[in-house]
């Protein structure tokens, strides 16, 4: 494996101080995503509670390894179809700038051992 193939197996553990939320996209995910591509992956359509209006920030996670974060806007329900009877949500949102130096850190402590929900609150 080279490098930039091992790029995301292991970072620095993070400590997450802003109210946020963890997507897991790890579905998703393909190396050498367009940032568009990566923000639509990551807005969503997710199965996600009212919580969410807590949350300040959406982290993009991959294995475990954060890979960008943004600022969250504004919460909408989503209309497309999807094969869940439940409301599903997507967010509208920009690159967090001034947290950049979150990427590339661990946040696989945040996720319980077996744990299939892709959505994490962090902090709300």
């Amino acid at each position: 494996m080279n490098n930039n193939q091992n790029k995301y197996i292991e970072g620095p553990i993070i400590q997450i101080e802003e109210p946020a939320i963890l997507f897991r996209i790890s579905q998703r995910y393909r190396e050498g995503l367009s940032e568009n591509e990566l923000y639509q992956i990551t807005r969503g359509e997710w199965v996600i509670g009212s919580r969410r209006e807590h949350a300040k920030y959406a982290f993009a996670v991959y294995q475990g390894i954060i890979v960008e974060v943004y600022q969250i806007k504004k919460w909408f329900p989503f209309t497309g179809k999807t094969p869940s009877k439940y409301q599903r949500w997507c967010f509208v949102g920009s690159i967090a700038e001034h947290l950049q130096h979150y990427k590339g850190g661990s946040v696989k402590h945040y996720f319980k051992q077996g744990g299939v929900n892709p959505v994490t609150y962090i902090n709300c």
